[in-house]
């Protein structure tokens, strides 16, 4: 970081409040990596089920229903 910018920064945030000061520190925090992010992506798991087709987990279960022996289970064989 630049000697200008940093003067610059701490220039304005010493003309802030108390309280607009803490808030200021809590965006800095929140911009720095958390210690258990190694760089890999987290995905979302919202919505993952919704097919669009609202009969789609009924035909599942008929089709299951069908294939599977109570007893031992289904297989694809």
């Amino acid at each position: 970081m630049s000697a200008n910018l940093e003067k610059a920064i701490q220039e304005e945030v010493r003309d802030l409040t108390d309280d607009q000061q803490r808030q200021v520190m809590a965006f800095v925090e929140s911009l720095k990596p958390k210690p258990s992010d190694n760089g890999a992506k987290r995905y979302s798991f919202v919505g993952i089920a919704r097919s669009g087709n609202g009969s789609l987990s009924t035909e599942a279960e008929s089709i299951l229903d069908e294939a599977a022996n109570r007893r031992e289970g289904w297989s694809l064989s």
